[in-house]
C-alpha cells in the first residue's frame, strides 16, 4: 500500500517561518494519503506543535465565554423581535440542539486527540539519501508523523472548523490586515504573539483545504 504525496499547500510553511528553525529543516511539510489513510507528514517541531495544539485550540472554555458563544449560534436573528414564539424557539435550541452538538464537537475532539497519540517520529533517512545527510551543514530537527484513518476525517475537519472559528473570534484573524501581511512576506514588524496566532490560523486553514480537496471530494 504505497504512499502518494500531494501537493503542498503555501501556508503549511507559516508555523515555521513564525518561529524560525524553517532553515535547519530538510523537507516541508508533508500531505499524505492512501486508500485507507491519509498523513501529515515531516512535520517540524513548530509544524508538531501546532497540530498537537488542535484539540485545545477547538475547546470553548478555552476562550472568552462570547467567543465559545460563536459555535453555537442563536436560530434567531438578532434584528428579530423577541416574543414568546422566538423566545420558546431560543429556548428549544438550548435545551434540546445545542447539547447534541456539544457532544458531537466534544467526540470530533477526542477522535483527533487520539490520533495525535499515535504521533511517530519520522527518521531522517526517509526524507534524504545518504549523500543529502551528509552534506547537510545545520543540526537537523525531530520530525513527527501524525497518520489519520480516512474514517476520521469528519472528526478532523470538525475540530479544524471549531479551532478556526474559536480563534478568529477571540483574536480578530482571518480579515486582519496582519494577515494579509504575512500572506505577503512583510509581516516583519507584526508582533511574535501575533504572528504565532495566524501561523495556526493558517496552518489549521490549510489542513481543511487538503481535506476538502484530496479526501473528503466536496
Amino acid at each position: 500500500m504505497g504512499k502518494s504525496g500531494l501537493a503542498q499547500h503555501p501556508a503549511f510553511q507559516s508555523p515555521t517561518a513564525a518561529t524560525g528553525p524553517s532553515s535547519s529543516c530538510p523537507q516541508p511539510m508533508r500531505f499524505l494519503l492512501t486508500d485507507d489513510i491519509w498523513s501529515l507528514d515531516a512535520l517540524s517541531p513548530a509544524e508538531w506543535h501546532l497540530v498537537a495544539e488542535l484539540p485545545a485550540a477547538a475547546t470553548p472554555s478555552n476562550y472568552q465565554s462570547q467567543s465559545g458563544e460563536r459555535l453555537f449560534p442563536s436560530p434567531i436573528s438578532p434584528e428579530e423581535l423577541a416574543d414568546e414564539h422566538t423566545i420558546a424557539q431560543v429556548d428549544d435550541w438550548k435545551s434540546f440542539v445545542q447539547p447534541d452538538l456539544e457532544e458531537l464537537f466534544q467526540d470530533s475532539r477526542k477522535t483527533v486527540q487520539g490520533d495525535i497519540e499515535g504521533v511517530e517520529k519520522v527518521t531522517v533517512s526517509e526524507l534524504l539519501s545518504p549523500e543529502e545527510i551528509e552534506e547537510y551543514e545545520s543540526d537537523l530537527p525531530e520530525l513527527r508523523r501524525v497518520t489519520v484513518s480516512r474514517q476520521h476525517t469528519e472528526a478532523w475537519y470538525s475540530t479544524l472548523n471549531q479551532a478556526r472559528i474559536l480563534l478568529n473570534e477571540e483574536h480578530d484573524l482571518a480579515e486582519s490586515e496582519e494577515r494579509m501581511l504575512t500572506r505577503m512576506d512583510a509581516g516583519d514588524d507584526i508582533r511574535e504573539s501575533r504572528f504565532l496566532l495566524i501561523a495556526q490560523y493558517e496552518m489549521y486553514s490549510a489542513i481543511q483545504i487538503m481535506l476538502v480537496e484530496h479526501v473528503m471530494g466536496l
